[in-house]
């Protein structure tokens, strides 16, 4: 009995029981408790200012998440290890920690309003009438292991690091001399002539022996070594799962129906949506906007490119579902004279001139039990399999502890049992990609012990539990088995050095004074004529075109050179260099660049100003 205690303390289990703690203390005004008992692990100071053992195991979590999102769970596990995350995690904190104190000493701040608003209007916490659900907050918070006043504290930083980070790179600009600088080097053209030797013109002179692949094979064994593996069996519990075995009743879906029907009654229509902010009030860049859009231009697009709320325009302008409060009234009297998809005439307020579109609106269609059927249909399956998910969780933990098999445990609780088949520590397909469960299969407990392993969350509502149900220890492959692999890798590499050999030989023949249309006669080589190439061409090789544009300008002579492409090796004659002249620009093309330089230098200069800050404060461990 103590042990089933022990092993259902753990996991996702432990997150659900943390979970109704948090809940009972967020609302009896505990979370005092919380932030005291944190200062006692601290780890580093900045400037007086503590940060704490919970900060960085939340900041190396973060980090993984981040690596693993990124390059997906073939990522070996040593790479996201805590030991491997520790120090970038606490440099991190560091960082953000003199940001804030920074920010702070300017007289930056972000007002509770602020903050409640910009939680009222986020998705995440809107429940299912698409509105701020107080209980989906506090599940979400619980998710992500925050409480109410840390959520806020956290949202508070983000937002003071927003303000200081768009100060400093919105203040960056460029020079005339730049922009011409810039047009000359990025839109400059050359003209040049190539001749490529084909890997078929030299593949047939190429010979592989059983001699050559037998000596590689014994001088490279470690090439081909097969590292250990393992297979497990394993249930797999998810919502997701349960959900597809769960039928609702046509009598049970139309009560629901007629419920959410009652409680949306005399509820007002809202509406999403998305703006263009002109601070300024430029007529001609207003017109430039309103043009792109008649033209056929995304409004999301232009807003991103246009639009000066910083808050906004990552996302193409969207400010959400508005309900009036806090909006300006010329804002929201627009507002309300859209229809969905339409824009309006320019609309001037304090902050400046917005165009404004309505994006999407609900609440107003009386919607029909067909339409909502199967909406209701799944949100009724996944109440139902979220119960059973923890009942399920809970017995699966107690059966597969000391079970000899999982497939008693997977006979009693009415689920599927699968097998991985054999995979290394760089994971498998499947359920063997997931980095925990790579790591749980490798363990001590699985490996060595044959134990059932804990639960493995992979999910909010998804665990899965294993058990190895074969092994293989590491191996040389033989010779027969990698053979062919040889030949080629051997029939590459001498092809490769082959093509080398006699490109060299045909550039120097150009170098030395004869033309390249002697040298490809005599090679049976065909000259082709390139002009006015630019950088970004995409109809020839881009090896061929980036080794192009790193040769130095023509000065009366050609240059002369050789590079190797994807099909083979191209001597190449660069006759002429032309530079991209500014003026040349449309308006457009000119503002756009303008701009978007401006803010890769602001960029610069806020990476450059942050370094400073860092070096002026003092660290202790």
């Amino acid at each position: 009995m103590l042990q089933t205690i022990r092993d259902n303390s753990k996991g996702v289990v432990a997150g659900i029981l943390v979970g109704f703690l948090v809940i009972i203390f967020a609302l009896s005004g505990a979370e005092a408790l919380f932030s005291g008992s944190s200062r006692s692990g601290e780890v580093v100071s900045v400037d007086g200012e503590s940060i704490t053992e919970n900060e960085v195991a939340r900041e190396i979590y973060r980090q993984r998440q981040q690596i693993l999102n990124q390059y997906g769970d073939s990522v070996p596990s040593e790479f996201v290890s805590d030991e491997r995350l520790r120090e970038p995690a606490i440099e991190a904190l560091v960082q953000r920690k003199v940001l804030i104190q920074h920010a702070r000493k300017q007289g930056m701040g972000v007002s509770e309003s602020t903050l409640d608003q910009l939680i009222l209007s986020f998705p995440q916490f809107a429940g299912d009438s698409g509105q701020f659900d107080p209980n989906r907050y506090q599940q979400v918070l619980r998710s992500m292991g925050y409480t109410p006043a840390q959520y806020k504290a956290l949202l508070r930083q983000e937002l003071l690091l927003n303000q200081l980070s768009s100060g400093v790179a919105a203040s960056g600009f460029v020079t005339p001399a730049e922009l011409e600088r810039f047009a000359a080097l990025n839109f400059q053209s050359r003209d040049f002539q190539y001749a490529t030797l084909s890997r078929d013109q030299v593949a047939d002179q190429v010979e592989v022996t059983d001699s050559d692949i037998e000596a590689f094979y014994q001088s490279n064994q470690n090439q081909f070594r097969q590292p250990e593996q393992v297979a497990v069996d394993y249930i797999d519990l998810s919502v997701a799962n349960l959900m597809a075995d769960i039928e609702i009743d046509e009598q049970t879906l139309r009560d629901q129906f007629e419920q959410n029907q009652e409680a949306q009654e005399g509820q007002e229509a809202e509406r999403r949506v998305a703006h263009i902010l002109f601070e300024d009030s430029s007529d001609e860049r207003i017109a430039e906007v309103q043009g792109a859009l008649e033209e056929g231009v995304s409004f999301a697009e232009l807003a991103e490119q246009y639009s000066e709320d910083l808050g906004s325009s990552g996302q193409g302008g969207d400010l959400g579902f508005v309900s009036g409060e806090g909006l300006p009234e010329a804002f929201m009297a627009a507002v309300d004279s859209l229809e969905v998809g339409e824009v309006s005439a320019p609309v001037e307020t304090e902050a400046g001139v917005h165009l404004i579109k309505v994006t999407e609106q609900r609440g107003s269609e009386v919607a029909t039990f067909e339409d909502a059927r199967e909406r209701i249909a799944q949100q009724l399956k996944r109440v139902e399999a979220e119960n059973e998910f923890v009942t399920l969780m809970e017995r699966l933990s107690e059966l597969s502890y000391n079970a000899d098999s999982l497939q008693s445990v997977a006979d009693e609780l009415n689920l599927p049992l699968e097998n991985t088949g054999l995979f290394g520590r760089n994971g498998g397909p499947g359920v063997a990609g997931e980095t925990t469960v790579v790591e749980a299969a490798f363990s001590e407990e699985v490996l060595e012990r044959e134990n059932s392993s804990d639960l493995i969350e992979l999910a909010n509502d998804r665990v899965v539990v294993i058990k190895k149900t074969d092994y293989q220890e590491a191996y040389i492959k033989p010779l027969e088995e990698v053979r062919e692999q040889i030949a080629r890798q051997l029939r590459n590499e001498r092809i490769q050095s082959l093509l080398a050999e006699r490109g060299e030989a045909l550039r120097e023949a150009v170098a030395s004074g004869e033309s390249l249309s002697a040298v490809a006669e005599e090679a049976g080589l065909e000259v082709q004529a390139a002009e006015k190439v630019e950088r970004r061409a995409s109809d020839l090789d881009r090896a061929l075109v980036q080794h192009v544009f790193s040769l130095p300008k023509p000065s009366g002579e050609p240059v002369v050179s050789g590079v190797s492409i994807r099909d083979g090796y191209a001597v190449v004659v660069l006759t002429q260099a032309q530079d991209g002249q500014w003026s040349d620009l449309s308006e457009e093309e000119q503002q756009s660049l303008r701009r978007n330089l401006a803010q890769m230098q602001g960029q610069q200069e806020y990476l450059a100003y942050r370094e400073q800050l860092r070096q002026d404060v003092t660290v202790e461990r």
